[in-house]
């Protein structure tokens, strides 16, 4: 039986603070550039385009580090399984979502995933509720709440954007916590692999919905392949599978709640989105959040990639 995680009392290694760093620039950045890829392509041509090529470029990558790329036997179902929860779930339906929401919003509502994760932890006894943990997921969610009450306003007229994207978040959710095992397989392996499995079945559908998928494509739908590729998914998605790895699913979830913030200052960018008191008292929020969650690291020489 696993035991319940302690976070909390562990301190958090500097590895794990530095990837999550990375994590939110990579992540944060691509929700524009990902809703000009949705506007200029259909959703799963798009998504399946995204997925396997960043597995194409993972694998090599981990190749060329040393790392054997092969799956044990064993663990290759859950690899399947998981990566239906973190990549064809997660990718199609937050795809989905920035066809019907401004990118900003969309990725607020995206990182609901803390309470799904801690939610579904808590129903396999892979975590425990402790004071410091529910005044960090309060703080959480109260800064998601903040920034998408406009947009959950919407639900009762034109609720297929926000369930959309609250259906990426759970499924996000529900493949980080059947992850947080004991792998053979190396982070950026396991990464490269889930990315391809995860995109085989957009691949499938896309050929059986999309018809023309490039007649609208234009240099910015190619920008767009090519940030979610190399930067968001590349970067973004081993560095998760670090952060996974090295800190309880409560904390890593938590950890990543700087993401909206970013996507909303790129929405701000890019897209012209506005910004507001809503996003400044949500940032404040958040911070709360990090403070809770996160004690003060333990500096040390912890490799990233072991």
């Amino acid at each position: 039986m696993t035991r319940p995680s302690q976070a909390g009392r562990e301190p958090v290694p500097l590895a794990a603070l530095l990837l999550l760093l990375g994590i939110a620039l990579a992540w944060g950045s691509g929700w524009p550039l990902m809703k000009y890829g949705v506007i200029e392509m259909p959703v799963f041509t798009f998504r399946w385009l995204t997925a396997i090529l960043s597995g194409l470029c993972v694998l090599p990558l981990a190749a060329a580090m040393g790392q054997d790329v092969r799956l044990p036997r064993q663990e290759i179902g859950l690899a399947v399984v998981t990566g239906l929860f973190n990549v064809t779930g997660w990718f199609y339906f937050s795809g989905l979502a920035l066809t019907m929401m401004a990118a900003g919003r969309s990725s607020v509502l995206a990182y609901t995933m803390p309470l799904w994760a801690f939610l579904a932890g808590l129903a396999l006894g892979r975590e425990r509720v402790t004071p410091r943990r529910v005044l960090g997921v309060a703080c959480g969610l109260g800064a998601v709440a903040l920034l998408a009450g406009s947009d959950l306003v919407r639900l009762g007229t034109a609720p297929l954007g926000v369930l959309a994207i609250m259906g990426a978040a759970i499924s996000w959710a529900i493949g980080t916590v059947i992850q947080k095992r004991t792998w053979r397989t190396p982070p950026m392996v396991l990464a490269g692999w889930q990315l391809i499995f995860g995109g085989i079945p957009l691949l499938v559908l896309s050929l059986l919905v999309d018809s023309d998928p490039f007649r609208d494509l234009t240099i910015l739908g190619v920008g767009a392949i090519a940030y979610t590729v190399l930067v968001g998914n590349v970067c973004g998605f081993v560095f998760w599978i670090r952060v996974v790895g090295l800190v309880p699913t409560a904390v890593a979830s938590l950890g990543v709640l700087p993401v909206p913030m970013v996507g909303i200052m790129s929405g701000a960018i890019v897209l012209g989105e506005p910004v507001g008191w809503l996003e400044i008292g949500a940032l404040a929020l958040v911070t709360g959040a990090l403070t809770t969650v996160l004690p003060m690291p333990k500096l040390s020489m912890l490799k990233f990639w072991r």
